[in-house]
């Protein structure tokens, strides 16, 4: 059978972990908001691996790796373009952070991209993309990433960049908005084997746990060019200054890059006019001629979108094994469990 545990009760929960990890209540609330959605509407559930993330990032913030309390600072703000010093604080607090500023500049000049270095870890990239589709704009967020997840270049034996995701948003009008989220590796690291020792030669196409690299040599073409946009471009670090023999310690600083964009569809024509050409977008996808045994035809984040209302209903499926983890970790907390229905 089945448990759930509430929407409001897993946001209350990270609330708690993280201020008991020294985080102040409003940025508690923004990690929150973001830990959430990634419990909508991504497939799993609440599983270990979910609790051993948070469990993870609790370590770090107690070791130093994390601030827990960043000032985040302005290097420079020319109105289309930003940059922001993520005082090593938690990635979702200066992730929103930066999506705000740039959302603020996008407002009255159309478009704006803000670049954000030493920051760490995001979580789920579609979130801040996301936040551009309340005011009709399409967000884009990207990042650059540890090498523990990472991939050799095309032809190369080690890694050498990161997993570097990234989202875009774009309204869509009366259907669900357009969300595609996406990385360079195609499948999570615990849906297969034990990783390849350092020194064995990794398939063409593959990194080192082997997974399949998305579009081979393009996947590490994209990579790369997400690493320079994020790291390169950012000042923040790049390469092997995020490989796991510098930053395996929980007291380490990762000093990741981001890069976060708005766009307002207004720029190039009125907001009907985009909305309505949208609209037909999706009619032709969707009404394509399915393939055998496909009953429908979904637009990239579509489907995540309905899981998302079926569980702010219904609850958020905790696996079996997650009460363990999440014990766990309320001990070393000393906080309540969340109700687990």
């Amino acid at each position: 059978m089945t448990s759930y545990l509430s929407a409001a009760s897993w946001h209350d929960f990270n609330v708690r972990a993280f201020m008991a990890a020294g985080v102040p209540a409003d940025d508690a609330q923004l990690a929150a908001n973001v830990r959430l959605e990634s419990a909508l509407r991504q497939g799993a559930g609440l599983d270990v691996f979910s609790i051993r993330r948070l469990h993870n990032t609790v370590r770090r913030l107690q070791a130093g790796g994390i601030n827990p309390a960043p000032e985040i600072a302005v290097v420079q703000d020319a109105g289309h373009h930003a940059l922001l010093d993520g005082d090593n604080g938690l990635g979702a607090v200066v992730g929103t952070r930066a999506m705000q500023r740039c959302l603020d500049n996008a407002r009255t000049r159309g478009l704006a991209l803000v670049g954000v270095r030493n920051s760490t870890t995001l979580g789920m990239m579609a979130y801040y993309a996301m936040l551009a589709l309340p005011h009709q704009a399409i967000g884009f967020a990207a990042t650059n990433t540890e090498l523990k997840i990472g991939l050799p270049p095309w032809g190369g034996v080690t890694p050498a960049l990161g997993n570097n995701p990234f989202a875009v948003a774009i309204p869509a009008g009366q259907g669900a908005a357009v969300v595609l989220d996406m990385s360079v590796i195609a499948t999570q690291p615990q849906a297969t084997g034990g990783a390849l020792g350092t020194s064995s030669r990794a398939p063409l196409g593959s990194d080192f746990m082997p997974r399949p690299v998305i579009g081979d040599h393009k996947g590490y073409g994209l990579a790369l060019v997400l690493e320079v946009l994020t790291g390169v471009l950012t000042g923040a670090g790049f390469g092997q200054a995020h490989s796991p023999e510098q930053l395996d310690a929980p007291g380490a600083r990762h000093d990741l890059g981001h890069l976060f964009g708005v766009l307002n569809p207004a720029v190039f024509m009125p907001q009907s006019q985009f909305m309505a050409r949208m609209a037909q977008l999706r009619e032709e996808v969707v009404h394509t001629p399915r393939a055998p045994g496909v009953e429908r035809i979904y637009l990239p984040g579509e489907l995540e979108h309905e899981r998302r209302e079926a569980r702010l209903r219904e609850g958020i499926p905790v696996h079996d094994d997650t009460p363990v983890a999440l014990r766990d970790l309320c001990d070393r907390l000393g906080i309540e469990m969340p109700a687990v229905a």
